[in-house]
């Protein structure tokens, strides 16, 4: 459909909570579902990396999540979360929001998340690893976080050329 802007760090549209989808099947959540998915495209193909938009992150404040990886696709509206674990895994992370900087971030390694699908339809995804970590990344834009919040390691924090240099992203 179209490629939106995404927001910027800074923005206070992104520490706004999201407001639940009524709908899914509403064809303006259908449209923003595509206009996710075009913009995160985009925004692959201009900076070589992402995984995954939300809907504050292009200024619109409601519960949608694409995620579009090789290994996995989902569509979530409205994703909870049901569980959690208590053990964590730290790694590097990022956002199209601020992709300039890089900082280590504690999460839990494994969670439950629900939802629905494109369609209405109920998802429960148990995740580690990636997939965990990203979808604790993109609800925290649903709740009004972005991962500096979580209180990472600052000592960590570094530019994008650092990271690649570091790391060999």
């Amino acid at each position: 459909m179209a490629v939106r802007p995404t927001l910027e760090l800074g923005n206070p549209a992104l520490h706004q909570p999201a407001q639940p989808v009524a709908d899914a099947v509403d064809p303006a959540v259908q449209a923003l579902i595509a206009d996710l998915h075009d913009t995160l495209q985009a925004w692959r193909a201009a900076h070589g990396w992402a995984g995954a938009l939300s809907a504050p992150a292009i200024g619109v404040n409601q519960r949608v999540v694409i995620i579009e990886r090789a290994a996995y696709q989902y569509i979530l509206i409205n994703p909870a979360f049901e569980q959690w674990s208590q053990a964590h895994t730290e790694a590097f992370e990022s956002c199209i929001t601020f992709p300039s900087i890089w900082g280590h971030v504690s999460r839990p390694a494994e969670v439950i998340v629900t939802a629905l699908d494109a369609a209405g339809a109920p998802l429960r995804i148990h995740a580690t690893g990636d997939l965990a970590r990203i979808l604790q990344h993109e609800i925290d834009h649903l709740d009004g976080f972005v991962w500096l919040d979580r209180d990472p390691d600052l000592t960590s924090i570094c530019t994008t050329a650092e990271y690649r240099r570091r790391y060999k992203m």
